[in-house]
């Protein structure tokens, strides 16, 4: 009778200690509690609201360092989902210390660092070739942005033409390098097969 041999394919288990297994359940607990005290002691103190700095500092540090997405955790996506935090984190310090600075800060931010995201997926365009929607998100996201802000003020500072121009540059460079691979991505994505 012939013997089988069974090979093992995962990888074998390893024992990790409490601290290691459940570190971003302490840290997400660190945080939340951080974040509680410093809205408990500026409720009781009054003055301005700088426990939402705070908080909103705590939450940009959580997606950039320890925010796992289960779908899509690619470099590329993880760099726009920091970007966008980021950004919404200006806006918050300026509308929180007040001086209209983000609508000139936070399209420089935002144009420079999409053309970073930009320059790392064309950089290593073999790997991360299937990686292009969240880049494609940011680049219409920055189209819609200056669109509106057009819009609203019926002019725009040279850091808003800046983002609308490189978004439409790479928006131009995406459709025609990319139409085929774009084409079978939302179709994967938004079959419903």
């Amino acid at each position: 009778m012939p013997t089988f041999e069974v090979h093992v394919t995962y990888p074998p288990r390893t024992r990790h200690t409490f601290w290691r297994r459940n570190a971003r359940a302490l840290w997400r607990s660190l945080f939340l509690f951080a974040g509680y005290v410093c809205l408990l002691v500026n409720l009781l103190t009054g003055g301005i609201p700088w426990s939402l700095i705070v908080i909103g500092g705590l939450m940009v540090a959580w997606v950039a360092l320890l925010y796992r997405p289960q779908v899509e955790n690619t470099p590329i996506k993880k760099l726009c989902d920091t970007l966008i935090v980021v950004c919404l984190y200006l806006i918050l310090l300026d509308s929180i210390l007040g001086s209209s600075w983000s609508l000139f800060v936070v399209p420089i931010v935002f144009f420079g660092d999409l053309v970073f995201i930009s320059a790392y997926f064309l950089l290593f365009l073999k790997r991360q070739k299937r990686n292009f929607l969240p880049l494609l998100e940011l680049i219409v996201l920055g189209l819609l942005t200056t669109a509106c802000v057009w819009a609203y003020f019926r002019s725009l500072n040279w850091p808003m033409i800046v983002t609308g121009s490189v978004s439409l540059a790479l928006f131009i460079t995406m459709i025609a390098l990319f139409s085929k691979p774009l084409k079978l991505e939302f179709q994967k994505k938004f079959s419903r097969g």
